[in-house]
């Protein structure tokens, strides 16, 4: 068994499709409540940081190793990078308040170096991603799962949406040192939508698979 993929699938889809979001309120110059955003990432990174470690540092006692490294520990990076924007947001409130050229600038010369912090999660995408697809590391949901396991003699399946759901997730990260200079470039929009549009995949998929693996638990058993 893959250790609280559906809980960290479900928070780090969140997370994805939250992201861009707050990047184009300030794009656009729309009031934001830096408190609220704060604790929203808060909530999440502790739950990434905390179920993803839990994955990252016990993989060697599952039965599918690989697949605890692809889930644990990009999620892991993504819950301390979501813990620091928090404390940022909870103490610096003004830095998102202010609206004036300076202010801007200031917040854009704090978020150049995170940004290449956030490019290396995206080379980690991209690495498992090319992993997914040239090890079919994913494999095949076992027969007993519900839905998923309609899919069981077809590996190629599951591997091909996970694998294509990492590569989109991977072009924002990938883009972020060039889009943080300017959010409301080309590249930052690109690179917001494709986060939007595998955040809220990754969200639905990792919320269906609290029915199909309670299901294979229950069938199983």
């Amino acid at each position: 068994m893959i250790l609280y993929n559906t809980l960290i699938g479900v928070t780090a889809g969140a997370a994805l499709v939250l992201v861009p979001i707050l990047g184009a309120k300030l794009r656009r110059g729309h009031r934001v409540e830096p408190e609220g955003w704060a604790l929203s990432f808060g909530v999440l990174g502790i739950i990434l940081t905390f179920l993803s470690g839990m994955m990252t540092v016990t993989w060697p006692l599952h039965a599918k190793p690989q697949v605890n490294i692809i889930f644990g520990e990009p999620t892991l990076f993504l819950g301390v990078l979501l813990l620091a924007a928090a404390l940022f947001m909870w103490t610096h409130p003004e830095a998102f308040r202010d609206r004036s050229d300076v202010a801007l600038d200031r917040l854009t010369g704090v978020l150049r170096p995170v940004s290449w912090l956030v490019f290396s999660l995206g080379l980690i995408l991209l690495a498992c991603t090319v992993a997914v697809f040239r090890f079919s590391a994913i494999g095949a949901a076992p027969a007993q799962e519900p839905i998923s396991g309609i899919f069981h003699d077809y590996p190629w399946v599951e591997n091909t949406l996970v694998g294509s759901l990492y590569a989109l997730s991977a072009v924002g990260p990938l883009l972020a040192p060039v889009a943080v200079r300017d959010l409301g470039s080309p590249v930052a929009r690109m690179g917001g939508w494709c986060l939007v549009v595998s955040g809220v995949a990754i969200l639905l998929y990792s919320a269906l698979n609290y029915y199909t693996h309670i299901g294979l638990l229950v069938n199983a058993g």
